[in-house]
């Protein structure tokens, strides 16, 4: 037999190599194993968007915690609003899109002579009854002011 620029040629017969294409039944072996594989990750393509967008919430709220407790320290500075400013406030959150993000900030004496607790909370009121529902996303900060 001999071999020459891919032909096989026999004495007798010369054949062409013939390269067969896949079989039906190799498409849909093959249409099954990456369908196994691919609905899993588009579910898990749709998770992790729900993941990113509650992140962005609890984000979002922590930030407006941050400027409710920088906002009140600032008014603190003042000595007759440290020295006469007590309770829990339903803080304004300023410059907020958003209707339905509320915030709530509590102060109160701390154990130390001169020294207040602030306590803030915003949390994303859903049903919109201005209390913080158990499933409602929500950030929590707390901290102390001095005056001296």
């Amino acid at each position: 037999m001999k071999f020459t620029q891919g032909i096989c040629c026999d004495d007798k017969v010369c054949r062409r190599s013939i390269q067969h294409g896949a079989t039906l039944i190799d498409v849909a072996i093959g249409a099954a194993l990456l369908s196994l594989v691919l609905i899993p990750a588009l579910g898990l393509m749709g998770q992790s968007s729900q993941l990113l967008q509650k992140l962005d919430v609890q984000d979002q709220l922590l930030f407006e915690a941050e400027r409710i407790i920088e906002q009140t320290k600032i008014d603190l500075c003042d000595p007759i609003q440290f020295a006469t400013r007590r309770g829990t406030f339903d803080a304004v959150v300023v410059g907020n899109e958003t209707t339905s993000m509320r915030s709530r900030l509590t102060i109160e004496d701390s154990l130390a002579p001169s020294l207040l607790t602030m306590d803030a909370l915003v949390w994303k009121d859903s049903n919109n009854n201005g209390e913080p529902d158990e499933g409602e996303l929500s950030q929590q900060l707390r901290t102390q002011w001095s005056q001296l």
